[in-house]
């Protein structure tokens, strides 16, 4: 390593800063931002730079940079735009041992700017070691999309509990507190239940209560996973996941996390669902942080409802986390706009389960013009489902796309008409889940894909 990852005490730096163009204001904006003294010395300065000294009330020299500038400093940033004079700079203060930031160049720097995610008191810096600034920069907004921004509003919880109990507190209840739910809490405002929740922490281990998260882990691809679900999953002592879940879903799980399969296939019923309100309710009891992961969202077809009903009878802390639907992630990989004020100004969305061998919907509702229909896990069934479409009124020539494992790279997307529709499938073979699409925009996606 090049480099010596390295945090200052920033009231007690003194800072020169040696130009006065948009370069030194961008550097004067950080080191003011933290507190940092510094002075300028330039030939002259833009309006930036003279609004910053103004707000911060620091000292201007329109002049040359000489020598015994360096006298009572320890950290120099030379940005003038003339590499010879930051070169002399550089060196004089290699024969001070002073700190010098020469901007944009690496190799006469003793000291650089990293790349800096601000969760005050939390701070974390990137760096590549000068070979890419704009790499570092992009695994900034990387770490910025998963920390939290509550993180710092939970270091100062930690330090004041810390003054509180001084050594009473051992470090794996400060482990506990930061894998509970008093983050979630924080977050949210609530410092009575983060204060509850710490008194619990410090009793008996066996009076402990976990947290259920209801998390929707999307359509499929885990590009469209929320920040939410994520931080969910990097955190849970053990998921329960159901057959829509995808694998590269699952990789963002915590690798240390127990997962638990307990979905529904066709012609396999799974886990009854009592069994599973009762599995989340128990670990949740026995202080686990668990995860309820379910495809698309979880308030759309995936009996979250009924999960929360049980939670809430047994006074069990949740949350649900909401994910990208399959008919909103599969629509807009496969092309096809839900609405469009030309075609159609409503969506419905229905699921194509047979329940005692009979799909009971409103047909005629259904069968409306000027409407989208999106038909959730209807392969099995697609063909009764636009029979009685077409029976109640609909044209056998409207549209329909029939997408396979949408939002995959090995998407496939059918498209035909209602009347034509089950010749086609017979045709390919598709492997579920499957997200069904009904109404004139599927021929409307076909014109811009003509246009192409």
């Amino acid at each position: 390593m090049a480099q010596l990852p390295l945090f200052l005490n920033s009231a007690k730096l003194r800072c020169l800063m040696i130009g006065g163009g948009t370069v030194a204001a961008r550097k004067l904006e950080t080191l003011v931002k933290h507190g940092v003294s510094c002075r300028i010395v330039a030939k002259s300065i833009n309006d930036e730079v003279q609004q910053l000294a103004d707000e911060n009330e620091l000292s201007i020299e329109l002049r040359s940079f000489a020598p015994f500038d360096l006298d009572g400093v320890n950290l120099v940033i030379a940005a003038t735009n003339d590499r010879e004079v930051n070169a002399q700079i550089a060196s004089a203060c290699a024969s001070r041992s002073v700190m010098v930031n020469v901007v944009d160049d690496y190799e006469l720097s003793t000291a650089t700017f990293p790349a800096i995610v601000d969760r005050s008191p939390v701070l974390v810096a990137v760096s590549t070691d000068g070979r890419s600034p704009t790499l570092a920069r992009r695994i900034k907004s990387k770490l910025e999309g998963h920390l939290s921004e509550g993180l710092g509003r939970l270091a100062e919880y930690i330090s004041v509990k810390r003054k509180e109990h001084g050594g009473e507190v051992s470090r794996p209840l400060w482990d506990a507190v930061i894998d509970s739910t008093i983050p979630d809490l924080l977050e949210r405002g609530d410092e009575k239940g983060a204060e509850d929740q710490f008194k619990r922490l410090q009793s008996d281990s066996s009076q402990k209560r976990g947290f259920v998260s209801l998390v929707g882990a999307g359509p499929g691809d885990p590009a469209l996973l929320t920040l939410k679900a994520i931080r969910c999953m990097e955190r849970a002592d053990i998921v329960y996941y159901d057959n829509l879940v995808s694998s590269e879903v699952l990789d963002r799980v915590r690798k240390d996390a127990q997962k638990v399969y307990v979905g529904k296939k066709r012609k396999f019923a799974g886990i009854r669902q009592a069994e599973i309100n009762r599995l989340l309710r128990d670990d949740a009891l026995a202080g686990k942080r668990v995860v309820r992961l379910k495809g698309g969202d979880p308030f759309m077809f995936g009996r979250g409802g009924e999960e929360i009903e049980s939670l809430i009878s047994d006074a069990i802390e949740f949350e649900v986390v909401p994910g990208i639907t399959a008919a909103l992630g599969c629509s807009a990989y496969a092309g096809i706009p839900l609405t469009h004020r030309d075609y159609s100004q409503s969506v419905r969305f229905v699921t194509g389960h047979l329940k005692s061998d009979e799909i009971h919907l409103d047909w005629p509702e259904l069968a409306r013009p000027e409407q989208t229909l999106v038909v959730y896990m209807g392969l099995a069934n697609l063909r009764l489902f636009t029979d009685n479409l077409i029976k109640n009124g609909m044209g056998p020539d409207v549209g329909i796309a029939v997408i396979s494992r949408g939002t995959f790279p090995d998407q496939k997307v059918i498209k035909s008409t209602v009347g034509e529709i089950g010749v086609e499938l017979e045709r390919h073979e598709l492997v579920s889940p499957t997200t069904a699409i009904i109404g004139n925009v599927v021929a409307f996606s076909d014109r811009l894909e003509s246009d192409e």
